[in-house]
């Protein structure tokens, strides 16, 4: 049976200064929309202003434009900008379980229904706290991971295929054209 709880109560919202920290830097940059992949390479800065230390124990949000649905699940320690929430889920609460429900079209309208300011639209976490949160038991939690995983893996693979059927496309198409303009001057 999932309990209602506050998502407070299953998640700590950390701010553990990282600044002149020799971690490697993720800023909102390197997380990308709606894919929980990290793009681009991991610096670390010679010099940040304010960063946030985190683990592979938290599960980054990306607060600056909720709407871009930043999220990631980290596999090493680094520091991030202050424009990334460091959400740490308790020991009742799967990581990815967490990510996914950030990602989802209803939390994420939720989310952007916090937001303050309008050309920079921050998410407000002490908002994002009090939100309802359906916590199932942690075996259904990693069933719901386990089925979203793949479909995340098999969305991933159709993504490349149509890269590759469109760069084969433009390829196709610029020989075809050189080959005909060279027929015609013949």
């Amino acid at each position: 049976m999932w309990k209602t709880v506050k998502l407070k109560d299953v998640l700590t919202y950390e701010k553990v200064n990282g600044q002149g920290s020799s971690l490697p830097y993720l800023g909102m940059e390197n997380i990308s929309s709606d894919t929980m992949q990290i793009v681009g390479g991991l610096e670390i800065p010679a010099s940040t202003s304010s960063t946030f230390k985190f683990d592979e124990t938290h599960v980054l949000y990306g607060r600056l434009r909720p709407y871009l649905k930043k999220v990631l699940v980290p596999s090493f320690e680094g520091q991030c900008s202050t424009e990334i929430f460091c959400l740490k889920p308790s020991s009742s609460l799967n990581r990815k379980f967490l990510a996914y429900w950030l990602l989802s079209p209803k939390i994420a309208t939720k989310i952007e229904n916090t937001c303050t300011g309008a050309r920079m639209p921050r998410a407000n976490m002490n908002a994002i706290l009090e939100f309802d949160f359906f916590l199932p038991p942690l075996a259904e939690q990693q069933r719901i991971v386990a089925k979203l995983d793949a479909a995340y893996a098999e969305i991933e693979t159709a993504t490349i295929a149509i890269k590759l059927k469109q760069a084969n496309y433009q390829a196709l198409k610029k020989a075809f054209l050189a080959q005909e303009l060279q027929s015609e001057a013949t």
